[in-house]
């Protein structure tokens, strides 16, 4: 790809960060007191003049075919690239200033400190010098240079036909949104080789049977791994097997991997972690008792006695057992010695393969307009039958259905560098080049991460979040990363893997193609991988699974060098993000830790630390401008989290889930008041440790909230967490005496929040019903919430309860609820859990009839000792119902016929006449 539409790519993305820290009213109002407003605004036309040009660069030229023949350019754009960077870390100094001085008032306003010595200590914490003399006229100095270069590259790209250049950008920087939305999903690929594998596996799948493994040889994205699935998802096979696995392997083969892969998959398999392959082995021959399939996709793996040592425990079991291999490589079909012949998968057929191209286009192949199918058969020819490509293009060409546009894309000069009769990178470089600029930044970014990696969706669009990669005016942050990753997925870029989601491997090419100026991956011990140009390298990978594992801790000094060649490019500082991933052995971790303290603007860091911890949480607590970071301590040596951690203010997202051992956080933790996720070890009750939690407004994520009668976690510190979102569990709320006392954790303004769990200390006395009572009348959450647990709660039933929009219900120990809520009222109702309802005489379920009929599905009760009587009044079978210990139910009117109860439990009920259970 043309270096010029790189470099304005990535100088586009600088100025736009730098344009969202000039529009931060926290910003204004100090370059305001500082008299640099003035000045500020013609830099702001200036940049937003040269971001629409430098935008239309990389998208327009796609677009129009312009090329732009000043190489020289380049080096302008750079400077407009480096500038913009600069300039806004600078700002961002001063915004960690603004909230660093937010931070001690609001602290001194939460101290009991006599007013006068609160009103002294105020002012001199507010005089306290936020920006200085010398930073001003740097801030100045670089916006003056940046306004000067932005005008020269402005008058360049006149020469170089601008006008074209940024018309093409219009007509093509469409929001595809709806589109997404009005489209059906994409057909599965038709495949008639299906069959022919089912009915050979399946044949294989008998007693006293030889190990059947079968290849699957075919080029990138023309299906392996889809034809796989199919047959793997198929309930025919399902039905022969009792063990189904898949693995995904790709270029990293390692026996032990594999194999311990293939143990955790096996059901209830027990066994001792160990990275002995003899061990494991010995593993494999114990539980893999039962007729098994095996995937292992996107194999690369050509040494045969790898492939046998592999293989061994599987060829001795004798069960009935298949492996399926895919590959793109006939020379590891053969490697894998007896195996059977493989299965060759070519591009589709032309004629299956243009109705699998409408339908990737249009939903259907009903659609008659003959200009449009006639360009379009034109360039199903260039796809050469390749699924990848037909969904990739297809959804292009979905986005604008006009014979302009469409012959702009048959004419590209992309279709004439195809290599080999089977390349499709142009087609999918293609696919890039006509993405708006806002998706090329969030789709280049994942070239940072090794191939076959499993993408979380939530992760991922916090990480561009963090990096100020999204930006809207209208809706949050969270809906306009979510909705643009759906529109990748929609163009194919991504792949949905159950719940998680992959780039296709020729999709990682093309990251890695577009990427170059910014992204720079260390995965493995090739010494060339990072011998690029990396003086505009803005982020970095480096991933260890290749390198070293538990079992092979041995100094790789190779890899060690790759860390010199950053070094030597002095593109530390510059850095915004920095992932260190996986194991490592000692001599690297030293090295390493030279290099973090090298770092100085970073927003994002993912670090797995396991030597030298010490020293790398003390360069980790110095980046001021971390908006995400994840850290990663596996050891049983029990440390705590640093308390300096609560001076990275401008924190989003702090995972610690897998930080061994942790039991306390930072006492400050409330400091960081610009933190939404807070990810912590096990069920969150962690959080329930955050003094004056209430400071941080933003926070999104809390799973566990403790009243108590201490300063600072009052329930009135819930009141100001609008933003709470997914599950909340609020305990101790025997420490809450009032309903106005209860009202101020503002519960009804939580509009985000799915499930409440509401808890009191112990089954309490009577005598406290009624506090109790008032309480929970104070709690009322939104009419929306879906899951409700109320827990050992000594009152009547609350008024709200019977909520329209509730799923599920559970109560357990409310020792005070004698009367249930009316069911017949919650409509969407699907789980009812009564335990321990001491007063509940009797259950009394109406299901209602035909098109009012409930949705409820599962019953469960357990331990209420005076229950009485069930009586259910059914339209349709319960898929659950659990009856257990109680010792006073005498009858259950309305269960089904004894054939009906295939999921039907009843036990303990010893007044029960004997024909009910």
């Amino acid at each position: 790809m043309d270096p010029i539409f790189l470099a304005s790519a990535a100088a586009t993305w600088a100025l736009n960060k730098l344009l969202d820290h000039l529009k931060d009213s926290a910003i204004k109002a100090l370059l305001r007191s500082e008299g640099l407003d003035r000045e500020v605004g013609p830099i702001e036309v200036t940049l937003m003049r040269a971001n629409l040009v430098l935008g239309s660069v990389p998208t327009g030229s796609a677009a129009s075919g312009v090329r732009i023949r000043n190489k020289e350019l380049i080096n302008h754009v750079n400077k407009v690239h480096q500038h913009a960077s600069f300039l806004a870390n600078e700002l961002d100094k001063v915004k960690y200033q603004c909230i660093k001085q937010e931070v001690k008032k609001k602290n001194l306003e939460n101290a009991s400190i006599f007013k006068s010595k609160m009103k002294s200590i105020t002012q001199v914490g507010t005089s306290e010098q936020k920006i200085s003399g010398y930073d001003i006229r740097l801030i100045k100095k670089t916006a003056d240079e940046l306004e000067k270069i932005c005008n020269d590259v402005h008058e360049a790209l006149v020469v170089e036909k601008l006008g074209q250049i940024v018309e093409a950008t219009k007509n093509m920087d469409i929001d595809t949104r709806e589109t997404v939305d009005s489209k059906t999903e994409t057909e599965v690929v038709p495949r008639e080789e299906e069959n022919d594998i089912r009915q050979l596996i399946t044949a294989s799948a008998s007693p006293h049977q030889q190990l059947l493994v079968l290849p699957i040889v075919g080029d990138g994205g023309v299906g392996k791994t889809t034809l796989a699935r199919q047959v793997y998802n198929d309930q025919r096979v399902k039905d022969k097997f009792e063990m189904m696995i898949w693995i995904y392997v790709s270029a990293n083969f390692d026996e032990v991997k594999v194999t311990q892969g293939i143990l955790q998959q096996i059901p209830k398999c027990e066994y001792k972690p160990s990275t002995n392959l003899n061990v494991l082995q010995g593993s494999i021959k114990k539980h893999l008792t039962g007729k098994f399939l095996i995937v292992l996709d996107d194999m690369w793996e050509e040494s045969q006695g790898r492939w046998e040592k592999l293989l061994a425990p599987l060829r001795c079991t004798e069960k009935g057992g298949v492996v399926l291999v895919t590959t793109r490589k006939l020379s590891v079909a053969n490697a894998m010695g007896r195996s059977n012949a493989p299965i060759n998968l070519d591009g589709m057929k032309a004629d299956m393969f243009w109705s699998f191209f409408q339908t990737c286009i249009f939903g259907h192949t009903d659609y008659r307009g003959k200009k449009l199918l006639k360009i379009g058969k034109e360039i199903a020819t260039k796809l050469k039958g390749n699924p990848l490509a037909a969904k990739s293009v297809g959804a292009l060409l979905g986005k604008k259905p006009n014979e302009h546009a469409w012959r702009n894309i048959l004419d590209r000069d992309e279709w004439k560098i195809q290599n080999e009769t089977d390349d499709i990178i142009p087609a999918l470089r293609l696919s890039y080049n006509h993405l708006p600029d806002r998706l090329q930044q969030l789709f280049s970014y994942c070239a940072l991460f090794p191939k076959g990696y499993k993408f979380d969706k939530e992760q991922l669009i916090r990480m561009w979040i963090a990096l100020g990669f999204v930006t809207h005016e209208r809706i949050p942050l969270g809906d306009a990363a979510s909705y643009s990753f759906d529109e990748l997925v929609y163009g194919s870029f991504f792949q949905k893997e159950e719940r998680y989601f992959i780039l296709h491997d020729l999709m990682h090419d093309v990251a890695q193609e577009v990427s170059a100026f910014q992204c720079l991956t260390i995965a493995g011990p090739d010494p060339q991988e990072a011998s690029q140009s990396v003086h505009l390298i803005r982020h970095v990978g480096i991933w260890t699974e290749m390198v070293y594992n538990e079992g092979n801790m041995e100094r790789n000094e190779t890899f060690e060098e790759k860390l010199d060649k950053i070094q030597d490019g002095d593109i530390l500082k510059s850095l915004e993000s920095f992932m260190l991933v996986g194991t490592y052995d000692e001599n690297f971790s030293a090295k390493f830790a030279k290099t973090l303290e090298k770092l100085q603007y970073v927003r994002l860091l993912r670090l797995s630390m396991h030597f030298n911890v010490d020293a790398l949480l003390s360069s980790v607590t110095k980046f001021i401008h971390l908006r995400y970071l994840e850290l990663r301590y596996t050891s049983q040596e029990r440390k705590p989290l640093p308390e300096a951690i609560c001076k990275l203010y401008h924190l989003l997202l702090l995972d610690i889930m897998h930080w061994s051992g942790l039991d306390d956080l930072p006492k400050a933790m409330s400091n960081l008041v610009c933190l939404r996720y807070l990810l912590v070890p096990g069920s969150g009750s962690l959080h329930s440790r955050i003094s004056r939690v209430g400071q941080m407004k933003f926070l999104q994520e809390l799973s566990e909230f403790r009243v108590q009668e201490e300063k600072g976690f009052e329930i009135a510190q819930l009141g100001s967490l609008s933003e709470i979102r997914g599950s909340l569990s609020i305990l101790d709320l025997d420490n809450v005496k009032t309903k106005q006392k209860a009202s101020e954790a503002r519960i009804k303004d939580k509009k985000h929040l799915r499930t409440l769990s509401l808890s009191w200390g112990s089954a309490s006395a009577r005598e406290s019903a009624a506090v109790q009572k008032e309480v929970i009348e104070g709690l009322k959450p939104h009419d929306r919430l879906a899951h409700l647990h109320i827990i050992n709660y000594a009152g009547a039933s609350p008024s709200w309860i019977a909520m329209k929009g509730l799923e599920s219900l559970h109560l357990h120990n409310c020792m005070g609820i004698d009367v249930l809520p009316p069911f017949e009222e919650m409509e969407c109702l699907q789980k009812l859990s009564l335990i321990g309802m001491s007063s509940l005489r009797d259950v009394d379920i109406d299901m209602g009839l035909e098109d009012d009929e409930l949705e409820l599905s599962e019953v469960e009760i357990a331990s209420c000792s005076a229950l009485t009587s069930i009586r259910l009044h059914f339209g349709k079978i319960l898929t659950k119902f659990d009856v257990k210990d109680c010792v006073a139910l005498s009858s259950i009117e309305g269960l089904p016929s004894s054939g009906q109860r295939k999921h039907y439990v009843i036990q303990g009920c010893p007044q029960l006449p004997a024909d009910t259970v």
